[in-house]
């Protein structure tokens, strides 16, 4: 379960999250809708320990993450995929490689083919060949670009997923 207590953020004079209470049950579909600067990014990146609260606590699973150690959070975000606005894909990596940086080392190390056979899968659950896997994201289209994004945010098998713009 995903919980926002009491969430309060600023940014100098501007207050993005005022007292924001929130919870998602396992297994719920939620949809955050509103205009553009109204914080739904911050809220996104509160849950994986992006930005931490001014006030208030953020607990994932039991565990409040703004008190969360390196280790434990970057366990916690294990479990969590998350697709960034522009799909923040890396410009020197190729699309196997932006992948590929979705699943563990730990799930890699259990089966040398797993990694390779996850990322075609990854692309053919996005509706890409196999084919697109060699190319660079300069060489992809936007909408390419984007669910690229989404195979990396889906490649680790996580818990939760948490779209922003998709």
């Amino acid at each position: 379960m995903i919980e926002l207590r009491q969430i309060s953020k600023r940014f100098l004079d501007n207050v993005v999250l005022d007292g924001v209470d929130f919870e998602v049950r396992d297994g719920e579909t939620v949809a955050l809708l509103g205009p553009s600067g109204v914080g739904k990014s911050v809220l996104l990146k509160h849950i994986i320990g992006l930005i931490k609260p001014d006030k208030g606590d953020v607990i994932v699973d039991g565990l409040s993450v703004p008190h969360l150690k390196r280790k434990e959070l970057s366990q916690l975000r294990s479990k969590i995929g998350y697709v960034f606005q522009n799909g923040a894909l890396f410009d020197s990596m190729d699309v196997f490689e932006n992948i590929r940086l979705g699943i563990t080392d730990e799930q890699c190390y259990r089966d040398d083919g797993f990694c390779s056979d996850r990322v075609k899968e990854c692309l053919r659950l996005v509706n890409l060949t196999p084919e697109v896997a060699q190319k660079f994201p300069a060489e992809l289209s936007g909408g390419m670009r984007k669910r690229v994004g989404i195979a990396r945010a889906i490649a680790g098998q996580p818990k939760y997923l948490l779209y922003d713009e998709p």
